[in-house]
């Protein structure tokens, strides 16, 4: 081996072990914690600028909390508008608590009920037994969604989890949220997925894979150029 194929084994291996651990580790080990997604829906609820809709999940009781990356909400889109959002907020007494984060929006099939995957850029970690909050809404503008509701009670998902059966609707942008829904329902549909923390809870700035190839890139830049200066004194 000759000395630059030394000096790219010292420098390369160890960071790219690590690069790829952080970046795939946790994504590889995701599952389904929480979902009422197999139930038949029976209809959807209208989510507009002035149709905010909120479901609460319950998380289990692992020692070290979970750490989410997606959500899974049964949608339709009737009309298109690009200021749909999914966020996640935390419980409070009466009400919602403060937003932890917004889900990135996926690609619609128009008029088709589907189950869409939103995305988190950062997953974000949760507390154990604690209550949460998904909340749907158009944050401006014309558009329209329909969030399937089902009637059934059967949940699947990870011990201790569960899907609260009491939404709520706001049509003041959340102003004001109201429990009083013409149809007597269990819950609308979604589920969480993640992981179950195994040991103290990971950083919530957990690289992206195009975030690794980057640095992998930028890596690679350096440590051609460093090889390069060697071989000219050579």
């Amino acid at each position: 081996m000759t000395k630059n194929q030394q000096l790219l084994a010292k420098m390369g291996g160890g960071s790219l072990a690590l690069l790829l651990s952080l970046s795939l580790g946790q994504q590889a080990s995701a599952t389904t914690l929480v979902s009422n997604l197999p139930s038949t829906p029976t209809m959807g609820y209208p989510v507009k600028f002035d149709e905010w809709l909120r479901s609460s999940f319950t998380t289990g009781s692992g020692t070290y909390g979970y750490t989410i990356n997606s959500v899974t909400l049964r949608l339709a889109e009737m009309t298109a508008n690009p200021n749909l959002f999914v966020r996640l907020y935390n419980d409070s007494p009466g009400g919602l608590g403060s937003q932890i984060t917004s889900f990135t929006n996926p690609s619609f099939t128009p008029n088709i009920t589907n189950d869409y995957i939103f995305t988190l850029t950062n997953p974000q970690t949760l507390a154990s037994n604690t209550d949460y909050w998904l909340v749907a809404g158009i944050s401006d503008g014309i558009g329209e969604y329909r969030w399937s509701f089902t009637t059934s009670t059967g949940q699947t998902g990870s011990p201790g989890w569960s899907i609260g059966d009491n939404p709520f609707y706001s049509t003041d942008q959340g102003g004001i949220w109201s429990s009083n829904f013409s149809t007597t329902f269990s819950a609308f549909q979604f589920s969480v997925n993640g992981t179950e923390n195994t040991s103290p809870p990971p950083p919530t700035n957990i690289p992206e894979p195009g975030s690794v190839v980057a640095l992998l890139g930028l890596g690679g830049l350096g440590l051609a150029s460093r090889l390069k200066k060697l071989s000219t004194r050579a």
